[in-house]
């Protein structure tokens, strides 16, 4: 939105904090009766539950390339001094 992207890790905190506290929330408004307000509430928790999840399958794979990317930086290294030799 500014031109800098919010890390995975505190989007995958944001929702799922969100997500406890809609599912607590759909707790309490079941509990005193009231469905719509669950249900609402309900929804939400579980948006942000697969929010969470994906920003955690994000994290995973921006791990995993910045690995890919730190063994071919190693191997050219590597090629680099043989070809010194």
């Amino acid at each position: 939105m500014f031109g800098r992207r919010v890390p995975p890790h505190v989007v995958f905190a944001g929702s799922l904090l969100l997500a406890l506290a809609c599912a607590a929330l759909a707790f309490v408004a079941f509990s005193r009766g009231s469905l719509i307000w669950g249900a609402l509430a309900g929804v939400l928790a579980v948006w942000f539950t697969v929010d969470a999840v994906r920003s955690y399958g994000w994290a995973q794979e921006r791990r995993r390339q910045e690995q890919v990317r730190a063994q071919e930086e190693a191997q050219r290294d590597a090629d680099r001094a043989a070809r010194r030799r």
